[in-house]
């Protein structure tokens, strides 16, 4: 194979990589505004069941009232927990693509120095650390929001169900997280 074979070899998979890694991606994001729409649902659960409730007053309202709850927040995980696997693809890609880079750096005799096809993740800091900070707040207050909504109203309903949806609560953003921290070590956690 010649220089320039090589070359357009490691350019087109470069290419498809880069490609597969841009879908994961967009798919990522899509994930989170989903998550967002079910989200803002869990504020409008009380006013659907106080309607339900309206047309059939012999349904359990403290009950009816948690499994709508905690049905919504299962929703949330398994979104978010499927997200966790699309970012391990997208972590799986740029690792790949990073080899495919000085391969082509290489190729084109660059310095590791030069900008050209440089995605070395390891050298965006700044980038990094922004991502790291926005990711966490997002995370931090969609987690608080999805979990003390329901159990404040919970608590005016039934104190039983309240603190019953709390702990699962807790307990699902902690796997979460835990396994968040796990998978993107290398690039979120310090």
């Amino acid at each position: 194979m010649t220089t320039e074979q090589r070359l357009d070899y490691l350019y087109k998979e470069y290419v498809r990589l880069n490609e597969k890694a841009e879908e994961y991606i967009k798919s990522a994001f899509e994930d989170f505004k989903l998550m967002g729409v079910i989200g803002a649902t869990i504020a409008l659960w009380k006013p659907v069941v106080d309607v339900i409730i309206l047309a059939n007053p012999r349904i359990d309202y403290s009950g009816l009232l948690f499994l709508g709850f905690l049905s919504l927040l299962l929703i949330i995980a398994v979104i978010g927990f499927w997200n966790l696997v699309k970012q391990s693809f997208i972590i799986f890609f740029a690792d790949n693509l990073q080899g495919y880079e000085e391969e082509i750096r290489k190729e084109l005799k660059e310095r590791d120095s030069s900008k050209v096809f440089n995605l070395n993740l390891e050298k965006e800091i700044k980038l990094i650390d922004s991502y790291r900070m926005t990711f966490r707040a997002f995370l931090g207050f969609f987690s608080l929001v999805t979990t003390l909504v329901p159990f404040v109203i919970l608590c005016y309903v039934n104190l039983s169900y309240a603190i019953a949806y709390v702990a699962i609560a807790l307990s699902t953003f902690a796997i979460y997280f835990r396994v968040l921290k796990k998978a993107t070590a290398r690039y979120i956690s310090k």
